[in-house]
């Protein structure tokens, strides 16, 4: 019975420690407002800046950058559902550099921090994108609502998932 004591308060104790090693960030915080500037920071690493800013990348560098980025499990949610994980995300987008058109791709805006739990973040933002339209010209076509996802791994924060919704016009 002593020894089931002993093992029932060294329990308790490693419970209770790790309670107390619990992030304590609240929305509107430093720590708050720090970490979401630094997760918009790797949101534009992630897209590569779309088209402008200090991480644009042409087609190609911005594939090869998100296949090391991007962590190993990695996926998404597209608009229409699909679950794509990160091979198949870079084989596709790898297969569309001979034709991409440059400026074609997401923008995101306001991006705003949700939930922090330990090494997880929760983001959305509001992301529109531009595609070549019926009169061939590069414009806005479509809207989402992007929920992003990131893992901090080996003290930096990553793109671990993310998952859009489509915003459509009332009718």
């Amino acid at each position: 019975m002593t020894k089931f004591r002993v093992l029932l308060l060294v329990s308790f104790m490693a419970v209770s420690s790790l309670a107390f090693g619990q992030d304590t960030m609240k929305n509107g915080s430093k720590e708050w407002t720090d970490l979401e500037k630094v997760l918009w920071d790797a949101d534009q690493q992630w897209l590569c800046s779309s088209g402008a800013g200090p991480y644009h990348k042409n087609i190609k560098n911005c594939v090869e950058f998100r296949s090391k980025y991007w962590a190993d499990q990695f996926f998404e949610v597209s608009a229409n559902g699909t679950i794509t994980t990160k091979a198949e995300m870079v084989a596709s987008q790898t297969a569309g550099i001979p034709t991409h058109v440059p400026g074609v791709g997401p923008y995101p805006e306001n991006f705003k921090l949700m939930a922090v739990h330990g090494n997880f973040a929760m983001a959305t933002d509001h992301t529109r994108f531009k595609s070549v339209d019926a009169n061939g010209k590069v414009n806005f076509t479509s809207e989402v609502t992007f929920l992003r996802l990131f893992v901090k791994e080996n003290g930096k924060w990553r793109p671990a998932a993310g998952a859009a919704v489509p915003i459509v016009a009332p009718k």
